[in-house]
């Protein structure tokens, strides 16, 4: 399972370091980082689910609530 985030380049780096950092901490979070592709005006961000099982809807909250304080 995973999902796409269509969004600016800056916000991409951001959740990259975010997803990153859940997994040097082991945040026990169910997803991980996928694919980051940049176009010019816009990035794909994909998120994947860990070891196929969902995506905790309080897991994407987090994701959201930490990227953007960064």
């Amino acid at each position: 399972m995973f999902f796409t985030i269509t969004t600016n380049r800056e916000t991409a780096d951001k959740i990259k370091k975010q997803c990153d950092w859940d997994e040097r901490f082991q945040s026990g979070r169910s997803y991980e980082i996928g694919e980051i592709v940049h176009y010019e005006g816009y990035s794909m961000v994909q998120i994947n689910s860990k070891d196929g099982k969902k995506i905790g809807p309080e897991d994407i909250f987090w994701l959201g609530h930490h990227s953007a304080g960064q």
